[in-house]
């Protein structure tokens, strides 16, 4: 509780403030805070081409039950050469883009602070993007309230927010110096959608062989039967091959390519 009550005089601290909102748990938490506290805040979401299904759809959702304005920009980040190139630093800029674009609408909108959901769990090592926010002077509040993601979701709990499987952008289902291109990006998302009708828990499709796009499939080896039922019906859309990664789902996004 004294965690939540240093949120709130943060977050007063920071009025009026825009929210960085994905639409997963951590920022929509962030903003369910807020219009608990009659803070002042505004939703800002940014379609990048790169989100997960169902993301922004959350990030609708959530502000229209709140009441709190919402805006989606259109942000095309396969125009920018270091995300379709997929290179060593993709995840830095592609962050870096995003809350420039989020830090204009706020500041157009009249918004003195923008925030986002990163948490004191996350780890700079492991989400490049970080550099970004703290160049950019986005502020944290959970992260600098101690507040780790055991904290949000008993606040999600609380606050009536659903607490949503762990996300990425899928270009983190593309090898490192493999070529972004919508083609598999399509294919991902399509994928991903079907599975989650029928796997509980994390789904990752991997995406590997450009033209000729082959899916590793990560998930629970627990739904392993499970998903072998459903191969057929990923692979009539659109894959050349699919298989079953049997170590199951491998988190860290790109980096597990290296595994």
């Amino acid at each position: 509780m004294a965690r939540v009550c240093g949120l709130e005089a943060l977050l007063k601290s920071y009025e009026p403030i825009a929210v960085a909102l994905s639409g997963g748990t951590d920022s929509s938490v962030l903003l369910a805070t807020a219009r608990r506290h009659g803070i002042r805040a505004i939703g800002i979401s940014v379609d990048t081409g790169l989100t997960p299904p169902g993301e922004l759809a959350a990030a609708r959702e959530l502000s229209d039950r709140l009441g709190v304005p919402h805006v989606v920009m259109p942000l095309d980040m396969l125009e920018i050469p270091a995300v379709r190139e997929n290179r060593p630093d993709r995840c830095y800029v592609c962050k870096r883009a995003m809350m420039e674009a989020v830090g204009r609408e706020a500041e157009q909108r009249g918004c003195r602070t923008v925030v986002d959901g990163t948490h004191a769990d996350d780890r700079a090592d492991s989400r490049p993007g970080m550099r970004a926010l703290s160049e950019l002077g986005i502020r944290s509040p959970f992260a600098e309230c101690g507040m780790g993601k055991e904290d949000i979701e008993a606040l999600a709990d609380e606050l009536g927010v659903s607490v949503r499987p762990p996300s990425a952008c899928l270009a983190t289902r593309i090898p490192p110096g493999d070529t972004v291109t919508r083609e598999c990006l399509a294919l991902v998302a399509a994928a991903e959608a079907l599975l989650a009708q029928e796997i509980p828990g994390v789904v990752r499709v991997r995406c590997t062989g450009g033209g000729h796009a082959r899916a590793s499939i990560e998930a629970d080896p627990a739904h392993h039967r499970r998903l072998e039922r459903l191969l057929g019906a990923v692979k009539e859309l659109g894959f050349s091959d699919v298989a079953i990664a049997p170590e199951g789902y491998r988190e860290g996004g790109a980096d597990s390519w290296k595994q």
